[in-house]
């Protein structure tokens, strides 16, 4: 059976990220109107299973999610326009933390 979390939320700290998207999909931009359709289906797919995104293991969790959110658990959702969001489980809730794009994926995840 799927963990179905009891909230799917926005970390206050990442609304701007999720906001732009959303703003721009708005004003008739083609990438971010995917993208941010993409979210929209990424949150209806976590709803239904808390743990759906990829996982990424724990000891390859960037510090940056670490630090900034104190997260133990880390899950990633690709999106287009090469993005990607990320999303922690804490307790019974989700919460999204952050879209990047491919450059900041990357500088993210260096070895």
């Amino acid at each position: 059976m799927p963990f179905r979390p009891r909230s799917v939320i926005i970390h206050p700290d990442a609304s701007v990220q999720y906001e732009k998207p959303e703003r721009s999909a708005a004003a008739g931009s083609h990438p971010d109107g995917a993208a941010w359709k993409k979210v929209g289906m990424a949150f209806e797919r976590v709803r239904a299973d808390g743990q759906w995104g990829e996982v990424i293991p724990k000891s390859q969790i960037p510090l940056r999610f670490v630090q900034k959110y104190g997260v133990t658990n880390l899950y990633c959702v690709d999106l287009p326009s090469f993005r990607r969001c990320f999303y922690t489980i804490l307790g019974r809730d989700v919460i999204f933390l952050d879209i990047v794009d491919h450059r900041k994926y990357d500088r993210l995840f260096r070895s």
